[in-house]
């Protein structure tokens, strides 16, 4: 079965700390595991982000987890991504900031 989202991604954030285009590429790790690399901008450029407990939704095309950010450090992040072919949704729940939805979002 082919994994969830396998490639390069970019869409918009319009959050207080950082609004722009966020980029991530998912692929996989040696263990077969989902592995997100993402470049975050404005003032959240410089911030380390983990993911931690991804995993595939029963409909085929979300793929949801959760994560760690260096500037919320010991708080949880929880979120999602929708794919349809070239085009994604996504949402991302974090302590303080709250949802954090991602636009326009498209392959690259």
């Amino acid at each position: 079965m082919a994994k969830i989202g396998i490639g390069s991604w970019a869409g918009k954030i319009n959050v207080r700390l950082a609004r722009g285009e966020v980029q991530f590429t998912i692929g996989e790790d040696e263990n077969g595991e989902y592995k997100i690399d993402v470049v975050l901008p404005g003032a959240l450029k410089s911030a380390q982000l983990k993911f931690l407990n991804l995993k595939e939704e029963p409909d085929g095309k979300t793929l949801s987890g959760e994560g760690a950010i260096s500037v919320l450090p010991g708080r949880k992040l929880t979120g999602a991504f929708t794919f349809e072919e070239d085009t994604f949704v996504g949402e991302i729940k974090a302590p303080i900031v709250g949802k954090i939805r991602i636009t326009e979002g498209h392959r690259i």
